[in-house]
């Protein structure tokens, strides 16, 4: 999930939880301003493309 277009190019942030399930959340949306602000969650940037 981290090298999908929906990460890197149409805002959306992924979350996955304990138990293995993910839930995507656009970048503008109440949800996920709570996930960014939460210390307790470890954020991790989407991987970029290279096309050397």
């Amino acid at each position: 999930m981290r090298a999908s277009p929906l990460t890197k190019r149409y805002g959306f942030g992924v979350h996955a939880n304990s138990e293995g399930k993910i839930a995507l959340y656009g970048v503008g949306s109440k949800e996920y301003s709570k996930l960014i602000k939460d210390p307790g969650i470890k954020k991790v940037k989407a991987m970029r493309t290279s096309k050397k």
